[in-house]
């Protein structure tokens, strides 16, 4: 059986399909790497709100109980109003550690929430990147079963642009 000579464009259409495949699965991976980072991001500040807003409930409750004790103790004589100052003081004291922790979780919240949003910037780019290079790679293997080159120059269209996202996604230059 003779060897077909095949054409020569059809060897650069092989190459430049592995190229945008490679693309394409880099993409993908990374993509998915950072859905995974976002998903975990926006657990994480869940979990902040959550506990911040069990900081939130204890606070209210011990503000409550100093409010009772301060009505309690100007009705009290005065030996015993200082017993009620001192616990007083005590519940003051709570409300502020309170307030301060909560505001160290309110940061930790807001910090995930930023990773969040922007691990899901990145998943978008590159998911808009595999978008194209799967275009690409469809319309290259149409070209190929069909033989027509003119399919292959059309898939660098979308070739092109899936590479500029794939590139955006390491330097975010838009």
């Amino acid at each position: 059986m003779a060897d077909e000579q095949q054409p020569k464009w059809l060897n650069w259409l092989a190459l430049t399909t592995l190229i945008f495949s490679a693309a394409a699965t880099l993409a993908s991976f990374k993509g998915g790497g950072y859905g995974a980072a976002a998903m975990m991001a926006q657990n994480m500040a869940s979990d902040q709100w959550a506990f911040y807003q069990a900081k939130s409930i204890k606070q209210h409750t011990y503000d409550l109980q100093r409010e009772l004790l301060g009505a309690q103790m100007l009705q009290a004589s005065e030996p015993v109003q200082a017993e009620y100052k001192k616990l007083v003081d005590c519940y003051s004291k709570e409300v502020d550690r309170y307030k301060t922790e909560k505001a160290d979780i309110d940061k930790k919240a807001r910090e995930h929430e930023e990773t969040k949003t922007l691990s899901q910037r990145y998943a978008k780019i590159f998911g808009i990147a595999v978008l194209y290079l799967q275009v690409t790679i469809m319309l290259s293997a149409l070209s190929a079963l069909l033989k027509k080159p003119f399919l292959w120059i059309v898939s660098f269209i979308p070739g092109v642009g899936g590479l500029v996202y794939f590139a955006n996604g390491f330097l975010l230059f838009f």
